[in-house]
């Protein structure tokens, strides 16, 4: 394996977890669909002793990401079924993009779509594309909406900084309920 990427299994006092060794700042975990694996990335510096005690401390937080995969849908894949969520998530923002674009007075960026693992949506701001996921389309039009205005705040505010949440709060006042309601990917 290369030097800046290696796996190990580790366990924590039952909880075991992947680590992968990369070049990075600091600890990172996920609990990953469809069964909660828990997956870490740490610095290659750091000692296991230390992932270990970082993992047993968020115990809680782990048990209760896991309660959320319990019922989630099973992972979109390629195919029919991910085609016709693309339509139908096309079908709105044929609707929504036209008016949140002139709601922030902004030329419309480029938009795609397609199956993401990790986010519901990006924004690059240095080259004006926005990203969605098309889970979207089994989440809802209003989660849809929510995480294209959240995308479009990019284009003004890099990070969640305070101009960020400002922004989010004067368009979509009740974006804070939402993204409540559109839960984890």
């Amino acid at each position: 394996m290369s030097r800046d990427h290696a796996e190990y299994r580790s366990a924590a006092p039952s909880l075991e977890y992947t680590l992968t060794r990369k070049r990075m700042r600091s600890i990172r975990m996920r609990v990953v669909p469809p069964d909660g694996e828990i997956c870490v990335s740490a610095p290659h510096a750091t000692p296991l002793w230390q992932i270990d005690q970082f993992v047993t401390s968020r115990r809680t937080w782990i048990a209760k990401r896991r309660a959320l995969l319990v019922g989630m849908e099973p992972r979109l894949e390629h195919g029919a079924e991910a085609e016709a969520l693309r339509a139908e998530l096309a079908d709105w923002l044929e609707i929504l993009l036209p008016r949140w674009c002139a709601e922030f007075d902004v030329a419309t960026p480029h938009l795609s779509l397609r199956i993401m693992r990790t986010q519901w949506g990006s924004c690059r701001p240095s080259t004006r594309r926005i990203t969605l996921n098309i889970e979207l389309a089994r989440r809802g039009y209003e989660m849809a909406e929510y995480v294209l205005v959240h995308e479009l705040c990019h284009l003004f505010a890099n990070g969640h900084g305070r101009d960020f949440y400002a922004l989010m709060d004067r368009h979509l006042p009740d974006w804070r309920d939402r993204r409540k309601r559109l839960g984890p990917l």
